[in-house]
């Protein structure tokens, strides 16, 4: 009985550490600022740098869509 209490906590906590974590790593990335208010230059440079299938290009992608652009479109046209 005690071992399913310890897993349920252990579930519990696991699943706050990776949503704070999370944002914790959103935060670092986009240096605190909401995605929605920085310019597509700087979202454009951020995706260069990033890994494919990192949050960085997946988060750039959906406020791409979200705007109603297509991603490439948008950080073709804003690459340096």
């Amino acid at each position: 009985m005690e071992n399913a209490k310890r897993k349920d906590d252990a579930m519990k906590t696991t699943k706050k550490t990776n949503a704070t974590n999370a944002r914790r790593q959103i935060a670092r990335i986009f240096g605190g600022r909401r995605i929605d208010r920085m310019a597509w230059k700087t979202l454009a440079r951020i995706y260069a740098a990033a890994r494919p299938g990192s949050i960085a290009r997946r988060l750039i992608n959906a406020e791409c869509r979200r705007c109603g652009y297509v991603p490439r479109i948008v950080l073709g046209l804003n690459a340096e």
